[in-house]
């Protein structure tokens, strides 16, 4: 082969390498770009020559705005000095290098994993081919989930739960600041710390066979526990999960939340539903809870042994309470009933006779109330209770015939008691309900109202007494212990009410008897019972002097209008805006105008009254006025 011949099957070799060359270069996905290198005295001067159309089409720079550039030219100063140091590294290792810049080109600001590959000629680094893959999305995805991690990391410290993570030997790998405070350990490094170094021994094996359950069977473990901390026991609901890596278990998660005052309100809970469970059993309270969608009802053990059944005889409907009232009570207290369901009464209240197991009828307390409505209004809930009044009726037929001197005392038994007692067994039986949130109030209530039927009864007593026993039975009595004994007496029974007293109660003589002790009594009571406030103040105080010894009860009530100040004093007149009996301050001043005094009732202020009962002493003189 002839010279002519080799030159040109070299030629043929190098144009044909070219063409490939040039086909990859035009043809790659990644930008590529090509710069000469021109050595000077004491640095290097880079001109770009080309680009790909895919550098053109992510950069925004064709190839002609790209030729004879420098990287200063294109960029600016400071980031051509940057992408600039970026080649001079390349000139002087000879070496293939990569790294990742941000540059701001026409087509925008982007991130770039950029690789520089330097060409020699003769020894000598004479070009440079840069191939540059855009990130910017790539690098966007990493911040979001730098966000994300930053979010959770300060969720994680934020959360009032106690969160650790542990790998399969028990040691500590992380904990949050919850979790750091429980085991006070905040300035301790806690990896390979183990449940040994922070809990007594007995805890520490519980903990540590609960995490060998979850790391070798994969459940996720939910346990309560006792954790002692610095400042005590608390109780914890933990949440033990395993940690997958690669389809296997190297860790342990657990999330421990404080439940402490949870379980404390869980046990007060308990014992609430005790006490009325007791309350209820010695009342022989019946209790009724009513589905008016499905007229399903849940009956207790008491209202069943009150008409002779046991409970699994009482079919759970309506129809077993609707089929055992008398024929002749049934429209009555339907009637009742449906005036309740649509909202005219507040309560349902009646009294009817019910057909026992043995074929007899007996009569009944059923009070209730409408617990739930729907969106539209519709009552869904009742709740209601059962009271055997059997016995009540038949004294009240007795009274009924014994209407002389005990009138008075038969009104009393028949309708305030019976109303006093009804409303704490009506609140009893809503205390169910309402035992969560309102059930120590409601259940104040009720011993207010029980307390509320003593006095009652007390009063009625001593109207029996005023009218059966003769005025000559007074003698000399001390007005201070006979007040002092009320007063304590009072603050016993009504401890929601603060009683209080001013100066010292002298030492007068009255002509009186033992009936005076009801005169205090009664006022004080008055005083606290008929008060709107949710603490009651009633404060005492007595003078005395020749004529008379003043003892003023003053509390911090609604007050009185003045056309009512005369008429609440009448027998039968109930006290302003009260369902009381209408008799305790009847026989306040029937008793006063008997041992010669008077009693009458005054302003407050700021707001409130003031009972003022006035007694002659022994060796004065005082006018009576009637």
């Amino acid at each position: 082969m002839n010279e002519d011949s080799d030159v040109g099957g070299a030629r043929a070799i190098d144009d044909g390498s070219t063409k490939i060359y040039e086909a990859i270069f035009r043809e790659m996905q990644d930008a590529v770009f090509l710069i000469d290198v021109e050595q000077t005295d004491d640095d290097y001067r880079f001109t770009f020559q080309r680009n790909n159309a895919s550098h053109r089409q992510r950069t925004g720079l064709s190839e002609d705005e790209l030729r004879g550039q420098t990287p200063r030219d294109l960029l600016g100063d400071e980031q051509g000095a940057a992408v600039a140091t970026n080649y001079r590294r390349c000139v002087e290792q000879r070496d293939t290098i990569e790294y990742e810049e941000t540059l701001t080109l026409p087509g925008g600001t982007s991130h770039w994993q950029t690789k520089l590959t330097p060409i020699t000629d003769d020894g000598t680094v004479t070009r440079i081919v840069g191939v540059a893959r855009d990130i910017t999305g790539r690098k966007e995805h990493e911040r979001k989930l730098e966000h994300i991690h930053s979010q959770f990391e300060t969720v994680l410290q934020t959360m009032s739960a106690a969160v650790f993570l542990k790998d399969t030997d028990g040691q500590y790998l992380m904990m949050n600041q919850a979790c750091r405070e429980l085991f006070n350990v905040d300035d301790r490094d806690i990896v390979g710390l183990t449940d040994d170094d922070l809990v007594p021994p007995e805890v520490a094996e519980q903990a540590r066979a609960d995490d060998r359950r979850v790391i070798e069977t994969g459940e996720v473990l939910e346990i309560e526990e006792t954790v002692p901390t610095v400042s005590g026991n608390t109780v914890r609901l933990t949440r033990k999960s395993p940690v997958y890596e690669d389809g296997e278990i190297t860790g342990l998660c657990g999330v421990s939340t404080d439940i402490t005052e949870q379980k404390q309100r869980e046990r007060e809970l308990q014992r609430l539903k005790e006490r009325l469970e007791l309350a209820t059993e010695g009342a022989n309270l019946g209790i009724w809870d009513w589905d008016l969608t499905t007229d399903e009802v849940e009956f207790n053990e008491q209202w069943a042994r009150m008409l002779g059944y046991s409970p699994d005889e009482i079919d759970p409907h309506v129809e077993a309470w609707e089929r055992r009232v008398h024929p002749d009570d049934l429209d009555r207290v339907e009637d009742a009933l449906n005036d309740h369901l649509l909202g005219d009464t507040g309560l349902y209240d009646t009294e009817h006779r019910m057909r026992t197991a043995d074929g007899s009828w007996k009569w009944i307390r059923d009070i209730g109330r409408i617990v739930s409505r729907d969106a539209d209004g519709e009552p869904v809930r009742a709740v209601g209770i059962h009271l055997d009044i059997d016995e009540r009726k038949e004294y009240e037929r007795t009274l009924e015939r014994q209407r002389d001197n005990l009138e008075v005392l038969n009104q009393v038994v028949r309708h305030d008691v019976r109303n006093a007692l009804q409303l704490v067994l009506a609140y009893a039986g809503m205390l169910e309900e309402y035992a969560e949130d309102d059930g120590e109030a409601y259940l104040r209530q009720i011993l207010e109202a029980g307390r509320e039927a003593v006095d009652i009864t007390r009063t009625a007593g001593d109207v029996t007494k005023v009218l059966l026993r003769s005025e000559a039975d007074r003698i000399p009595v001390t007005v201070r212990p006979v007040l002092e004994e009320q007063i304590d007496d009072v603050r016993t029974s009504h401890e929601r009410a603060i009683v209080t007293v001013e100066g010292e109660i002298p030492d007068t003589e009255v002509l009186a008897d033992d009936m005076l002790g009801s005169v205090f009594r009664n006022v004080l009571t008055n005083a606290i019972v008929h008060n709107d406030k949710q603490l009651p103040e009633v404060s005492v105080s007595a003078v005395a002097d020749d004529e008379a010894v003043r003892i003023r009860v003053a509390d911090n009530g609604p007050g009185i209008p003045d056309d009512q100040k005369e008429q609440i004093f009448e027998e039968g007149e109930k006290s302003f805006d009260s369902e009381g009996t209408g008799l305790g301050l009847y026989l306040v001043r029937t008793l006063v105008n008997r041992y010669g005094g008077t009693v009458w009732v005054e302003d407050n202020d700021p707001d409130g009254s003031v009972f003022v009962v006035e007694l002659p002493p022994t060796s004065g003189e005082f006018s009576i006025d009637d």
